[in-house]
C-alpha cells in the first residue's frame, strides 16, 4: 500500500549532479537515485517556493537500465550516485547533461557531446579516506559530516583496493600512520601499479603522463584516474603552438609541461606556492614565467598585460570569477582551452567567451569518474 502523503512522480531526465528530475503541479522535484523514464513514489525531503527534494519511498516502473550496485554501503557513502545505473547510460546521461548546460546557459546547441569513457570499476588512483570514532577506515556519508566503515571499495585501483581490504574491520590503518598525522583524521593515499602512497607516510609522487615524468605530492591535488590523463592531456594540448602561453591555475604544471615543448614561454599561474615548486622542476627548458598567487590578482599585473597565443585555464569547480573571464575577452588570446569539472559553470563561462568573438571549435567529455555524476570537459575556443 502506498505511504500517505506520497507523491507519484515521473522521472523526465538525469540532472548535474546525478538527481533525477521530475514535476509535480509546476514544481521541479529532485530525486537521489531516481532515473529517467521510472515512475516511483516520492517523500518531500526539502523545499523551496519553485523546487524540492525528494526521497524513493517506491519504484512503481523501474528503468531498464537499472542494476544491482555492487557496494555494500551504496546509498549510505557520499563517494558514488549512479552505482544503480549501468554504465553505457551512464555515459549517455553525462554527455547529454553536457549538451544540456550549453544548450540552457550558452544557448548553444553543441549536438551530441563526444565522450571518453573509463573502465567503470577499479579506477580510482587518488582518494581521501577517514577514521570513524573506533579508529577504523572510513569515508564521508552521503550529505552528512558522519563517516562511514568501508569493508572495500568497487571503484578504487587494484592496489588501492588491496591495501583497504588488508585493514577493513581493524584500526591498523590508523596505528601506523598515528604518528605522523597526528590527530588528524583524514588521510590522502594514491596508488599507482603495485605502488601505494599514503600521506603522512610519504610525500612526492613520480608517474608518467604521455611520456613525461610528472611528480606532485602526495597530500596535494592531482587527478584520480590515470588511465584516462594521457588521452585528456593530449587533447587539451595537442596542435597547439606559439610564441607565448598562459596555463592558469596550473597546479604542478601538468598542462603547462606539454605547453613548454610548443611555446617559446609560459606563464604558469597557481595560488599554492607548494604546487608552483613543483610545476617549476616539472617544466622542461627555460624563459618560463611562476606567478604564486590567484590568479585574479595576476589578471591585474604586468605579465597579464602582454600579448598570448594560448590561455589554458583548468579552474575549480566554481568556474572563472568576473574578473578572469573579463581579462580574457580583454586580453584576446588566438586561442582558449578550458578544462572543467563542472558542465554548468562551463556553459556559463563559455556564453561570455562566445560573445567576445570566440567560436567553439572543438568540445570533448571525459569520464573521469564512473559510477559518480562528475564529468570533465575540454573546451577549444578561436579567435574569431
Amino acid at each position: 500500500m502506498a505511504e500517505s502523503g506520497a507523491l507519484r512522480l515521473r522521472i523526465e531526465k538525469l540532472v548535474a549532479g546525478g538527481d533525477g528530475l521530475a514535476f509535480s503541479g509546476g514544481q521541479a522535484v529532485f530525486v537521489p537515485l531516481a532515473l529517467p523514464g521510472e515512475t516511483l513514489l516520492a517523500r518531500i525531503t526539502s523545499g523551496k517556493r519553485d523546487y524540492a527534494r525528494a526521497e524513493i519511498v517506491e519504484l512503481l516502473e523501474p528503468s531498464p537500465h537499472r542494476v544491482e550496485a555492487p557496494c555494500p554501503v551504496y546509498g549510505v557513502c557520499g563517494g558514488c550516485n549512479l552505482q544503480h545505473l549501468a554504465y553505457p547510460s551512464q555515459v549517455e546521461e553525462k554527455s547529454r547533461i553536457v549538451a544540456d548546460a550549453f544548450a540552457r546557459t550558452a544557448k548553444l546547441d553543441t549536438g551530441a557531446i563526444p565522450m571518453l569513457p573509463s573502465m567503470p570499476f577499479g579506477y580510482r588512483n587518488r582518494m581521501q579516506f577517514h577514521f570513524t570514532s573506533s579508529g577504523r577506515l572510513g569515508l564521508a556519508r552521503r550529505s552528512s559530516s558522519e563517516i562511514v566503515e568501508i569493508p572495500g571499495c568497487p571503484v578504487a585501483c587494484e592496489a588501492i583496493g588491496e591495501w583497504i581490504e588488508a585493514r577493513s574491520g581493524a584500526t591498523r590503518a590508523r596505528d601506523e600512520l598515528r604518528t605522523r598525522l597526528g590527530s588528524a583524521d583524514r588521510f590522502l593515499i594514491f596508488g599507482s601499479g603495485d605502488e601505494i602512497h599514503v600521506e603522512g607516510a610519504d610525500d612526492l609522487v613520480e608517474v608518467e603522463v604521455a611520456g613525461r615524468p610528472i611528480r606532485f605530492r602526495v597530500r596535494g591535488f592531482f587527478q584520480s584516474n590515470l588511465s584516462l590523463l594521457d588521452a585528456f592531456v593530449q587533447e587539451a594540448t595537442g596542435g597547439l603552438s606559439g610564441e607565448r602561453a598562459a596555463d592558469l591555475y596550473c597546479g604542478v604544471g601538468l598542462f603547462g609541461s606539454f605547453l613548454a615543448s610548443a611555446f617559446r614561454s609560459v606563464v604558469c599561474v597557481e595560488e599554492s606556492a607548494d604546487a608552483l615548486e613543483l610545476a617549476e622542476a616539472n617544466l622542461p627548458g627555460q624563459g618560463h614565467e611562476f606567478f604564486p598567487m590567484a590568479v585574479e590578482d595576476w589578471t591585474r599585473s604586468e605579465s597579464a598585460r602582454r600579448p598570448f597565443d594560448l590561455v589554458l585555464a583548468d579552474p575549480p569547480r566554481t568556474g572563472l570569477s568576473p574578473a578572469v573571464r573579463e581579462w580574457l575577452t580583454l586580453s584576446r588570446p588566438a586561442a582558449i582551452v578550458y578544462l572543467s569539472c563542472d558542465p554548468v559553470t562551463l556553459a556559463r563561462d563559455s556564453r561570455d567567451i562566445l560573445g567576445s568573438g570566440y567560436e567553439l571549435e572543438a568540445i570533448k567529455a571525459f569520464d573521469f569518474y564512473p559510477q559518480t555524476s562528475h564529468v570533465e570537459c575540454h573546451a577549444r575556443f578561436i579567435r574569431r
